[in-house]
């Protein structure tokens, strides 16, 4: 940030607006850095980020500031974003699904696109929240389908409540497959919705293995409710386009990260 020094006469709004810039480009910006920039105090750095939280535009992290993940949008549609990196992700991540294997699958259209690029012979067991994953798995009879019950959330088309934790914590399996609302080197694995993230919590921690596939514009950037610290992940496969520094920040943690 020491190279870039911006009028100290702007308005409270006009500065959230150069924030909310200068995060475009950055991904994480610091307080202290940004007081400096401004040269302004803290004090008026942190109200300007307060409203921006308030309104959304911003996740507030241990000092820093990451852009806010975009509210999902109706699951159908969801499906229909880009669709070609879903379609190179779900082909590199369906092979780390082996015979004999018990996968825990999460919710979302890119861990859905995965299950239905599983090659046709592999014989497995998928335990599910999700109901589309259950029934892209209905014609699969090498596949055993256990589906979690529980409270159906409409927006995530998956099963949530307590019914749905604890059904999840008595499975052992040997991989997850989790589906991201955002991953962030600290602000860790984050969810749009409460109860979906105590489900993913839950998902992981039943695991060996877990194994995150995401669309580039998930990095770097957070959602409302911590699931757990970044570390948790493994593997992450994801395609071209994240930003640089998002990246190295997860590669540093010892994540595996894979670019379909």
């Amino acid at each position: 940030m020491s190279d870039v020094v911006v009028d100290a006469a702007l308005s409270p709004e006009e500065r959230q607006d150069r924030i909310l810039a200068l995060l475009a480009e950055r991904r994480r910006l610091a307080v202290a850095d940004l007081a400096r920039c401004f040269s302004t105090s803290e004090d008026s750095i942190r109200r300007d980020l307060r409203a921006l939280a308030a309104a959304g535009r911003i996740r507030r992290v241990h000092g820093a500031v990451l852009p806010a993940a975009s509210e999902p949008a109706a699951f159908e549609a969801r499906g229909a974003q880009q669709a070609g990196a879903k379609s190179r992700i779900a082909a590199v991540a369906a092979g780390f699904v082996r015979d004999g294997m018990t996968v825990l699958v999460d919710g979302g259209t890119t861990t859905l696109a995965t299950v239905r690029a599983l090659p046709a012979d592999r014989r497995c067991v998928i335990v599910t929240t999700s109901i589309p994953v259950a029934d892209a798995l209905a014609d699969r009879p090498s596949v055993e389908v256990i589906v979690i019950g529980g409270s159906f959330d409409r927006a995530s088309r998956t099963v949530v409540g307590a019914a749905a934790v604890e059904a999840v914590g008595a499975v052992r399996a040997d991989l997850c497959l989790v589906g991201l609302c955002s991953l962030d080197a600290r602000a860790g694995v984050t969810a749009a919705g409460y109860e979906e993230a105590l489900v993913k919590r839950a998902m992981i921690g039943a695991a060996s293995e877990v194994v995150a596939v995401a669309t580039p514009d998930k990095l770097g950037a957070a959602s409302r409710f911590h699931v757990a610290p970044a570390s948790a992940v493994g593997r992450l496969v994801t395609a071209a386009g994240a930003a640089p520094d998002a990246v190295a920040d997860l590669a540093a943690l010892g994540i595996d990260i894979v670019t379909a």
